[in-house]
């Protein structure tokens, strides 16, 4: 594996870790500022997290030995919209007191860090 390949993969393995963490916290700042539990924050995050994560995986670890690599891509972003999809339908369906806004700010707040920690720690490690 190349060089520059393997250390987006730790790059982007940290970035889980670090955004796993942030939106934890930010869960429970939302729990302390609405003031009841509520999982609509956290269904929101997850729902953009974890196809996040199977993507990450998909590309650096599940087809690391394709030999045409844009066509691994392919299939990781599809996984990645679909597992999507699957997730906002089954928050919608099975959390009966889902509050719109708190879910949509969780998958905004996990879909931009999705975007920036990869960025943020690339520039603090280099």
């Amino acid at each position: 594996m190349s060089a520059v390949i393997n250390r987006a993969k730790q790059r982007y393995i940290k970035a889980i870790k670090w955004e796993a963490v942030i939106i934890f916290f930010s869960f429970f700042a939302v729990i302390a500022v609405q003031s009841e539990l509520n999982f609509s924050f956290l269904a929101g995050a997850i729902s953009s997290f974890l196809p996040h994560c199977v993507f990450v995986y998909w590309i650096f670890f599940k087809s690391a030995k394709v030999q045409q690599k844009m066509t691994a891509f392919y299939w990781g972003e599809g996984m990645k919209w679909l597992i999507t999809i699957v997730l906002i339908i089954l928050s919608f369906i099975l959390l009966p007191a889902l509050k719109v806004l708190f879910f949509f700010a969780g998958y905004f707040v996990a879909l931009l860090l999705n975007i920036v920690l990869p960025v943020v720690l690339e520039r603090h490690t280099t």
